[in-house]
């Protein structure tokens, strides 16, 4: 299943600059596509991240070394696909 986790510029710098460089996390973060999107008429500038939920599972490991304030981000795109 396909989820598409989305983050702010900066805190995506932030979750993929806490990866090591032989994390198999990090190719799955190279994959982030740069996103631009208005919101409630607030213009969003972010990445989108692809990814399945073992990755998306393995992100939120890294973020709770290195951002813990994106993990309901990360929950909500999980939530998303979730029956």
């Amino acid at each position: 299943m396909e989820i598409a986790i989305k983050l702010a510029t900066r805190d995506f710098e932030r979750l993929r600059a806490g990866a090591t460089a032989d994390s198999p996390l990090l190719k799955t973060l190279e994959k982030a596509v740069p996103i631009d999107h208005a919101v409630e008429g607030v213009l969003f500038r972010g990445y989108e991240i692809p990814c399945n939920e073992e990755q998306a599972q393995d992100i939120i490991e890294l973020a709770r070394r290195c951002c813990p304030e994106v993990i309901p981000e990360i929950e909500k795109a999980l939530g998303a696909v979730r029956p």
